[in-house]
C-alpha cells in the first residue's frame, strides 16, 4: 500500500475520469432541475402591518395610568399566539375564497416591543397573498377587539400587504438545477480525494520503483496516439537492463493487465531497429495476439511442443511490421499450460527461438493467478511485468517480483499500463 497521496495523482483521477465527471454533474443537474415539476410547490410570503391601541377611562385614577403601558403590551402580545391558531387560517381561506391547504401557514411577531404586530402569511397563491394577509390581518384585529373588551382596544392597518409577484416554474427549474449540477460537482469532487486516499492500487509509479527497488521501465498512457513514444522508451530501458540477453518475457501482474498490448508494441518496437524478432503467445488459456495482428496461423506453439511441427511451420510473418514474426497459441485442455513450459520441448523450442531470430518476446498472463511466468522465466531471462495504474494492487506486484526471482528470471522492471 502507497504511503502518501500527492496533489498531482488526485489532478490525475480527474483527468482520467472527466467523462464520469461531467455525467455527474449533469445527472444531479438534470434530476434537481425536474424535481420541481414533482415536488416544487413556490411558497409566497406577504405581510401586513397593524396597530393596536387601548382607551384609558374618563375618571380613571393615576395607578391605572401606570399600568396602561403592561396592559397594552399583554393585549398585544396575545395577537401572536392567536394568529398561529387553526380557527384564523379556515376563516381567512374562507373570507378570500381559497382552499385552505394553499396557505401554509399564518404568522404574527411584535416589533420592537411595540404596539405594532406584522402578520406574515405564507402560501403557494401568488395572485392572492396580499388579500390574504390583510384579511388574516383584519381577522385577527376583530378578534382581538372581541376578546378584550374592556378597556376597550381599537386596531388598524398601518402597512398593507404588497402584491406578490409570481416566480415561473422555469426559473425553479434553471435554479434548482444549477444548484443540483453545484452539488454534483462537490460530491464527484469529494469522491475523487476519498477514492485516491483509500486506494492501494499502483497509482504512483515512481513510489513503486522505490519501495521495491525495481526499475520503472516506462508508463503506457491510456491514449492510442501517444503510446509510440512510451514504447520506444520501454526499448531503450529493456535493452539497457538485459545485458547481454535476448530473450523477454512480458507478463500481466493480474488480469487484464495490457500485458498482450505491451507485449505487441515492445516487440514492434525492437523490429523497428531492423532486427528479427519472435513474438510468442505463451497464453494457451485464452491466445488473443494473433487476432490483435490479424494473423490466422496453420500451425501453433501447442504443435510444436507436441512435436508435430517445427518451429519454421508455427511462424507467421506479421505483414505490417518488418522483421516481427508470432508463434500463436491455442486453447489446451486435460494439461495445466505450466506444465507444457517446464517440458523438454520448451526448452528446445526456447532455444532455437533464440538463436533463429536477434530477439524474442513471450507473453504469459496473470502472474498471481497463474504459474506460467514462473515456468518460462528461467527461459526468458529478462521478464518485464505489466501491472495497470489505478487496478493493480501493490501488494501483487511486490509477490510477483518475489516469485519470479525465486524461479528464476531476472526482473529488469515494470511497466504501468493505462497510465
Amino acid at each position: 500500500m502507497e504511503l502518501f497521496v500527492s496533489f498531482s495523482e488526485i489532478m490525475h483521477f480527474y483527468r482520467k475520469n472527466w467523462m464520469k465527471f461531467i455525467l455527474v454533474v449533469l445527472a444531479f443537474g438534470v434530476v434537481g432541475g425536474l424535481l420541481p415539476l414533482k415536488f416544487g410547490h413556490r411558497v409566497y410570503q406577504s405581510s401586513t402591518t397593524f396597530t393596536v391601541t387601548c382607551g384609558v377611562p374618563n375618571g380613571a385614577d393615576s395607578d391605572y395610568h401606570l399600568q396602561y403601558t403592561n396592559i397594552l403590551y399583554s393585549r398585544v402580545q396575545s395577537a401572536v399566539p392567536l394568529a398561529s391558531g387553526d380557527d384564523l387560517l379556515t376563516h381567512t381561506a374562507e373570507k378570500v375564497g381559497v382552499d385552505k391547504s394553499e396557505i401554509a401557514k399564518i404568522t404574527a411577531e411584535m416589533e420592537n416591543s411595540s404596539p405594532v404586530v406584522k402578520l406574515t402569511v405564507s402560501t403557494t397563491n401568488a395572485a392572492k397573498a396580499a388579500q390574504i394577509s390583510d384579511t388574516a390581518a383584519e381577522l385577527l384585529m376583530e378578534e382581538l377587539v372581541q376578546h378584550f373588551p374592556d378597556p376597550v382596544l381599537t386596531a388598524g392597518i398601518s402597512d398593507h400587504a404588497e402584491q406578490v409577484k409570481p416566480q415561473s416554474i422555469k426559473s425553479s427549474i434553471v435554479k434548482a438545477g444549477f444548484l443540483s449540477a453545484v452539488l454534483g460537482f462537490i460530491v464527484f469532487i469529494c469522491f475523487g480525494i476519498l477514492a485516491v486516499l483509500s486506494d492501494k492500487t499502483i497509482r504512483n509509479s515512481r513510489f513503486a520503483e522505490e519501495m521495491l527497488k525495481v526499475r520503472l521501465l516506462a508508463e503506457i498512457p491510456h491514449e492510442l496516439r501517444d503510446r509510440g513514444n512510451s514504447l520506444r522508451s520501454l526499448r531503450s530501458a529493456a535493452l539497457n537492463a538485459c545485458g547481454e540477453n535476448r530473450s523477454f518475457l512480458v507478463a500481466n501482474v493480474c488480469e487484464h493487465n495490457g500485458g498482450d498490448q505491451v507485449a505487441a508494441g515492445f516487440s514492434a518496437a525492437l523490429s523497428m531497429m531492423g532486427k528479427s524478432v519472435l513474438l510468442v503467445d505463451c497464453d494457451l488459456r485464452s491466445p488473443k495476439l494473433a487476432s490483435q495482428l490479424k494473423i490466422k496461423p496453420e500451425k501453433t506453439l501447442n504443435e510444436v511442443l507436441k512435436g508435430d511441427c517445427s518451429l519454421q511451420q508455427a511462424v507467421v510473418p506479421v505483414q505490417k511490421t518488418t522483421g516481427l514474426s508470432l508463434v500463436s497459441g491455442s486453447p489446451v485442455s486435460g494439461v495445466n499450460p505450466s506444465d507444457l513450459f517446464s517440458t523438454e520441448g520448451f526448452v528446445k523450442f526456447a532455444e532455437e527461438a533464440a538463436a533463429s531470430y536477434d530477439y524474442v518476446v513471450f507473453y504469459a498472463p496473470s502472474e498471481i493467478r497463474f504459474s506460467d511466468a514462473e515456468s518460462i522465466a528461467p527461459y526468458a531471462r529478462s521478464v518485464i511485468l505489466t501491472a495497470k495504474y489505478g487496478s493493480t494492487p501493490f501488494n501483487d506486484l511486490k509477490e510477483s517480483c518475489s516469485r519470479i526471482s525465486a524461479a528464476g528470471g531476472d526482473v529488469i522492471g515494470f511497466v504501468t499500463t493505462n497510465a
